[in-house]
C-alpha cells in the first residue's frame, strides 16, 4: 500500500535531504519551497498577501490531491514543507492518511546551528547569499523556531525528529528514511 509522508519543521534541518533520499527510492517529490516559487514567479501571487486560510486551503488542496493520487495510483509520495506546522496538520480533515515528521534541532546551540546553516548551504542556496549579520539573525529566529516546533509538536501528538548536527544527523536522516520505507 502507497504512502504519503509530510516533512515539515526548521529550516535546514534534512527536510530535502530526506525528500531526495526517498526519491531515490521511488517516491514522487511535492516541494512547497519549488511550488511557491512557480506560482508566485509564474503568476505574480505573493504568498505573504495572502490570508492564513487560503494558505491552508492551498496546502490541504495540495495534501489532498496527493493521498488521491497515491491512493489510486499506488504511488508513494512525499511533501517536503517548511511554511506549516503542526497546527496545521490537526487542522487536515485526511490527517489519518499520512505519516507526518517534523524535523528540528532542539538540543543545538547556536553555534551548532550556525554550522548546519553554513555547512550544508550549496552555494546557490538563499542563505549561503547573506551577509554575517543576517545569518546570525536567521540563526537566531531558527533557534527560537525550535522551541515552538517542539510545543507545537507535543500539543498536537506529531511526531518530532531531532535531527541534531554534524555526522550524527546523517544517521538520524537513514533511521528515519529506514522506517519510512519500512
Amino acid at each position: 500500500m502507497a504512502k504519503v509522508v509530510i516533512l515539515g519543521g526548521n529550516a535546514r534541518s534534512g527536510k530535502t535531504t530526506l525528500a531526495y533520499m526517498l526519491q531515490k527510492d521511488g517516491f514522487n517529490r511535492i516541494s512547497f519551497d519549488l511550488l511557491n516559487t512557480y506560482i508566485e514567479d509564474g503568476l505574480n501571487i505573493n504568498f505573504d498577501d495572502l490570508s492564513e486560510e487560503k494558505k491552508f486551503n492551498y496546502f490541504e488542496s495540495v495534501v489532498n490531491e496527493a493521498i488521491n493520487e497515491s491512493e489510486n495510483e499506488d504511488i508513494n509520495i512525499v511533501i517536503d514543507m517548511y511554511d506549516y506546522l503542526p497546527a496545521d496538520i490537526d487542522k487536515l480533515q485526511n490527517k489519518n492518511k499520512v505519516e507526518v515528521y517534523f524535523l528540528a534541532y532542539p538540543e543545538c546551540t547556536k553555534e551548532e546551528i550556525k554550522y548546519n546553516v553554513v555547512h550544508y548551504a550549496k552555494p546557490t542556496d538563499w542563505i549561503a547569499q547573506v551577509n554575517e549579520e543576517y545569518l546570525n539573525s536567521c540563526v537566531d529566529r531558527f533557534f527560537d523556531r525550535n522551541k515552538m516546533l517542539v510545543e507545537e509538536c507535543d500539543k498536537y501528538n506529531v511526531t518530532l525528529v531531532d535531527t541534531k548536527s554534524g555526522d550524527e544527523r546523517k544517521e538520524v536522516l537513514n533511521n528515519l528514511l529506514n522506517k519510512i520505507l519500512n
